[in-house]
């Protein structure tokens, strides 16, 4: 199902939605409860088909969705499709049945699914906001990156890759480094929060005090319901649907080389040094392993 930010922006809040709750009978809310606690069983289900499978009327089901603030049946569909993103797990994900079958057919199924998340990703990609992004990191004092569990690897690899050409970044991967570092943010510094689904209890913590103190705060998550995005001047959606157990980063990844090309294209010149050092110690370096190995055989 495809989302845009102006649709799912006509989503109420979790807390409004709990507050509004509030005013239905038990049974009502018992009914409600019952399609958001199973956003999957739900989400591709016509109108007609949620209310008959509830046993109850169509009509009412639409006027008690339009009191808890969707304009239409299309923005509930579209809210349980971001809640059934939010609250995704391994275990939930593995019971889904696969495309193919087969040692063979399980690895085509799971290529086809991080080509369906790049696809989705180019679809919906803006050019323009990586770009002022990219403006952002050169003109920060200092580039924090938040970015613990699984998604350690992405922050790691975006340390990596910006300390290259000259960033100031420091990258968080634990609760305790994440208070530590946001403890002395300030307004020139720009933080980078990647964590998906229900997000990471201290990387929503850590962005909320950094977005305090005044830094310019970007997120890297995988729903429109993220607690980080409220945290957020600027975030962006990269979708990690999988057959497995494991997080797919497939559009993540493409999404932080996107940005890292616009960042090079912004000072391509004054860069030419530094890339021509990195590229002449990588021929060089003792880091890298320089000789071949002969085979006993050719000896």
């Amino acid at each position: 199902m495809k989302t845009t930010r102006t649709a799912v922006a006509s989503v109420k809040a979790e807390a409004e939605i709990a507050v509004k709750l509030e005013a239905f009978s038990e049974q009502q809310r018992e009914l409600i409860q019952s399609i958001l606690e199973h956003p999957r069983e739900y989400v591709l289900l016509s109108l007609r088909q949620v209310a008959r499978k509830l046993s109850m009327d169509a009509s009412t089901l639409l006027r008690w969705l339009r009191s808890l603030g969707f304009r239409q049946y299309a923005d509930f569909r579209i809210y349980l499709h971001e809640r059934a993103i939010n609250q995704a797990t391994s275990i939930e994900v593995l019971e889904k049945t696969p495309q193919h079958t087969g040692v063979s057919g399980l690895v085509q199924s799971t290529l086809e699914c991080d080509l369906r998340n790049l696809n989705a990703l180019r679809a919906g990609i803006e050019p323009q906001r990586i770009l002022a992004l990219a403006k952002k990191l050169w003109k920060a004092r200092r580039v924090l990156i938040l970015a613990g569990d699984m998604s350690a690897s992405l922050g790691s690899y975006l340390e990596y890759t910006l300390t290259m050409i000259g960033f100031n970044v420091v990258n968080a991967l634990t609760p305790g480094t994440m208070v530590h570092r946001t403890r002395s943010i300030e307004k020139s510094d720009v933080v980078i929060a990647i964590t998906f689904g229900r997000g990471l209890s201290a990387t929503v913590d850590a962005l909320e005090q950094a977005a305090r103190k005044g830094a310019y705060c970007a997120g890297i998550t995988d729903n429109y319901l993220s607690p980080i995005i409220s945290h957020c001047n600027e975030f962006f959606i990269t979708p990690t649907e999988r057959i497995s157990f494991a997080t797919s980063y497939t559009s993540a990844m493409a999404f932080l080389n996107s940005v890292l090309v616009v960042v090079t294209s912004l000072r391509s010149e004054n860069l030419q040094p530094v890339l021509e050092s990195i590229s002449e110690e990588q021929r060089t370096s003792g880091r890298f392993h320089l000789k071949a190995r002969v085979p006993d055989s050719h000896r």
